[in-house]
């Protein structure tokens, strides 16, 4: 057997689809790119609408917590692509439907974009912290003196990608924390986002997730991959099942370590994070953890799913002649 990943072909992409009903695809890197997400990888439309049409069930699922389910579903309509809005699994609509089903009474603290505020609101839960903070003074007299201005009411802390992050917001954050009752969750864990065509990148959520888990001595309970509260999501309100279920993704620590964690299969695409070679390079690794981020297989793009699939149709045709 080839080392994994393998380059799926045509025999291994026609097997695979008969053993899955549900694909769940990545959106950064995987179905569009760039600075404002708006460079569409080519002909990824056509792959969802083909998927979909061959009775596949499709979500789109993103650890991207600035941005909420409506803003996605706005986003793929302009886009092109054809999705239902119950298809769309963003991080910042996972953490605020897991308070929502926990029937959560209290406040939450917010290190995080407006998009979490939001899709608490919807989800009719009270929430502050959104925007730039500053403690008055000297931060060291407010906190012993009891005069950070902390709310009492909170009852939880949520953390995701947040531009106006500051030493103000990790103190407060901070604080919170250190009453155990108080629960600390975070959207996503991923450190770092690709500035497509060079070779650097954005410090992402889990950067910040990382600080707060540091300075707190507490542990984030995660809400987007490769956690698998999103897999339980789908499971109770769709029948999602993980050995019917396809994952595909440009992250290994997060889309490929979720399939792999979840007992679903994963494909890796080279259109964004992660390179071929990182992926082989994982197979080198002692580290349990890391032997589980390695894909079945990889694609160039998702758009070779559409070529793979061509062929199987020119090769029946042919056989038939």
């Amino acid at each position: 057997m080839d080392s994994l990943p393998m380059s799926m072909d045509r025999d291994s992409l026609q097997q695979l689809l008969g053993e899955i009903d549900t694909i769940l695809l990545d959106c950064d890197g995987v179905l569009w790119q760039g600075a404002q997400g708006i460079d569409v990888v080519p002909r990824a439309q056509e792959v969802v609408s083909r998927l979909k049409s061959m009775g596949k069930k499709v979500f789109l699922v993103t650890n991207n917590s600035t941005v909420t389910q409506d803003d996605c579903y706005r986003k793929c309509n302009t886009l092109g692509f054809s999705v239902e809005r119950e298809s769309i699994i963003c991080a910042s609509f996972v953490l605020a439907q897991y308070l929502k089903e926990i029937n959560f009474q209290k406040k939450v603290y917010v290190v995080g974009a407006a998009a979490i505020a939001q899709e608490m609101q919807d989800a009719g839960i009270r929430c502050i912290g959104v925007g730039p903070e500053r403690i008055g003074g000297s931060i060291y007299a407010a906190l012993a003196e009891g005069k950070l201005g902390l709310d009492p009411d909170v009852g939880a802390v949520a953390v995701g990608f947040d531009r106006e992050f500051s030493y103000d917001k990790l103190v407060r954050a901070v604080t919170y924390l250190a009453n155990p009752e108080c629960l600390f969750l975070a959207t996503n864990t991923d450190e770092k986002y690709i500035v497509t065509g060079t070779p650097l990148h954005l410090p992402a959520a889990g950067i910040l997730v990382r600080a707060i888990e540091k300075a707190s001595s507490r542990q984030a309970q995660v809400m987007g991959k490769p956690s698998p509260t999103i897999l339980y999501m789908l499971q109770a309100r769709y029948g999602v099942q993980p050995q019917k279920t396809l994952v595909i993704g440009d992250t290994l620590a997060s889309d490929i370590m979720f399939g792999n964690e979840c007992g679903m299969w994963s494909v890796l695409v080279l259109t964004g994070v992660a390179t071929l070679q990182d992926a082989r390079n994982l197979s080198l690794a002692n580290d349990p953890l890391l032997q589980k981020q390695i894909p079945l297989f990889y694609l160039e793009s998702v758009a070779d799913i559409l070529t793979l699939l061509d062929s199987v149709t020119n090769n029946n045709v042919n056989e038939e002649h």
